[in-house]
């Protein structure tokens, strides 16, 4: 094995500090879960419905991989819950079934940065924060010959074990991270649960950067738990690096995932293949930058610290790599006069306001509604209204829609792209900008725009 300059100690401190969710924002978390589940159950009463037999967790809260939220990247925590209902207490139909849930919550649903809403897979409530909560229906059955029978509540009734990819999970942890062996006198020096931490590491990445559109957990646990995990047993560093550079070459030659459980492919939609291709694409980029990691001669620890932070994007390791954002031109204007704009936000494009959005102020969803206006001012008219968006990330760049350009007195548009966004307001006059202001947009990726 090739020399590799032993960050294992920095990177256990980044994991406990910085990674792993800890017990006070997990109860935090488990209190919002149970807040909604009382004002389900309440909601229901109110319908005068039959309540639900039981909750299980799912996800990356149930599977210990949920992360605390990177302060340069992709932000918002998500809890998964299955609730489980007695087939002959709910609708034959899924999504009547889903849309009770819904109905239920929106009866005590308090105040939500948008209401609940009955989606494909699950009836969803987020908040302005960015934490949302997935409730996923269920209904249960015995069959002629004494088996229970769950099944999910998706497009159709489909038979689903909601504890299935916990267990999995589990298992492979146990499985594939290293273990002592006390019979031949064998002690890993890492902790146990090794497996659970590359994972975690991995999702990090991936979220490490605000406009990356890139796989989320349960690809990603799947592509590592296939053959791709590199166990160490002396070094977490060592087995993260492996492991990344194992996760670039099978990406190399194969994009495609399947669920564990069922076989399915979880790469199915055009969407997550584009999310696989760029982790090939960004792990091509930045693994090279790790080469001085095994430069016994020239590395030293600021190095270290500072290669590593390509991956982490993180001030713990160092100065974060920064995306170059504006020219000069888009900075505050030296400018006497005053420009103050609104933001006006809607469920969806062309509905009524429900309310405001102040630059930068919380996570958003994909497809809200957006509308820009001018509210105060002390340029003397005329003048020209201009508005420039600036977008973000993978999405947009795709999407060719980088920057968008107009002139009017209101601008309207919608939260279309993952990533951080700016909305540039400009007042003219004589084709000369006078006075500029920026407001930031800020809109959270798939768990918000599938439907």
């Amino acid at each position: 094995m090739f020399w590799m300059y032993d960050m294992s100690a920095e990177l256990q401190q980044f994991y406990d500090q910085h990674v792993r969710l800890g017990a006070e924002l997990r109860k935090n978390l488990a209190a919002k879960r149970d807040l909604n589940l009382s004002r389900l159950t309440l909601g229901l009463a109110d319908l005068e419905k039959p309540n639900f037999r039981t909750t299980q967790n799912q996800g990356g809260y149930a599977m210990h991989t949920l992360n605390q939220d990177h302060p340069n990247g992709d932000t918002g925590y998500d809890i998964d819950v299955a609730i489980l209902f007695a087939k002959a207490d709910l609708p034959e139909s899924p999504l009547a079934a889903r849309h009770r849930v819904r109905d239920a919550l929106l009866k005590r649903c308090g105040l939500f940065a948008d209401v609940p809403e009955a989606r494909t897979n699950a009836v969803t409530i987020w908040y302005a924060e960015g934490y949302h909560i997935d409730f996923a229906v269920y209904r249960t059955w015995v069959n002629q010959w004494g088996q229970t029978v769950i099944e999910h509540a998706s497009a159709e009734w489909k038979a689903r074990d909601p504890s299935a990819v916990t267990s999995w999970f589990e298992g492979r942890v146990d499985a594939l991270s290293p273990k002592p062996n006390p019979g031949l006198g064998y002690y890993p020096k890492v902790k146990v649960g090794q497996f659970r931490r590359i994972v975690r590491f991995v999702k990090w990445y991936c979220r490490s950067r605000s406009g990356w559109s890139l796989p989320g957990g349960m690809i990603l646990s799947a592509l590592l738990a296939d053959g791709i995990y590199r166990p160490n047993a002396d070094r977490d560093d060592r087995a993260l690096y492996d492991t990344l550079v194992a996760l670039r070459d099978r990406l190399a030659f194969s994009r495609k995932v399947q669920n564990p459980i069922d076989g399915s492919d979880l790469t199915g939609k055009l969407e997550m293949q584009n999310q696989v291709k760029r982790l090939h694409e960004y792990l091509t980029r930045h693994l090279p930058r790790l080469d001085v990691l095994f430069s016994q001669r020239d590395c030293t620890r600021e190095k270290a610290r500072s290669a590593w932070d390509w991956i982490f994007n993180h001030s713990f390791w160092g100065e974060s790599e920064q995306l170059k954002r504006a020219v000069v031109e888009d900075r505050a204007l030296a400018s006497p006069y005053r420009l103050d704009i609104r933001c006006d936000l809607s469920r969806g494009p062309g509905e009524k306001p429900f309310g405001q959005y102040k630059s930068g102020s919380s996570l958003l969803r994909k497809g809200m509604g957006l509308k820009f206006t001018v509210v105060s001012t002390d340029v003397p008219p005329p003048y020209e209204t201009e508005w420039i968006i600036r977008n973000e990330g993978d999405e947009a760049l795709e999407a060719g829609c980088e920057t968008v350009t107009e002139v009017g007195s209101v601008k309207e548009t919608s939260t279309a792209y993952k990533g951080r966004h700016e909305m540039i307001c400009r007042l003219k006059k004589g084709g000369m900008t006078v006075v500029q202001t920026v407001h930031v947009v800020r809109v959270a990726g798939g768990w918000f725009g599938h439907r």
